[in-house]
């Protein structure tokens, strides 16, 4: 029994560390990604074209990683087609 409360201890404790980690590294690929999108959202405003914004209802932190990403793949496929019309 006691081994099973210390084993229960230790595995809490261990998840207890890695939440706010993970959590942290979410956040900072959101950031990154969504650096990303205003980066090429402004290059392809500049060339007269009208993009839309990132979020249009509450998400979840995840959900809006989901979104960037599909949105940032949008935007990659814009500025292909711009640059092979030049």
């Amino acid at each position: 029994m006691k081994k099973l409360i210390a084993i229960t201890s230790a595995v809490l404790a261990t998840s207890a560390i890695t939440s706010p980690a993970f959590a942290d590294n979410i956040s900072d690929d959101l950031r990154m990604a969504e650096a990303r999108y205003e980066s090429m959202a402004t290059e392809i405003e500049s060339e007269g074209y009208q993009v839309d914004s990132l979020y249009t209802e509450p998400m979840t932190t995840s959900q809006k990683l989901d979104t960037v990403k599909e949105k940032n793949m949008e935007l990659k496929g814009v500025l292909n087609s711009l640059e092979t019309s030049q």
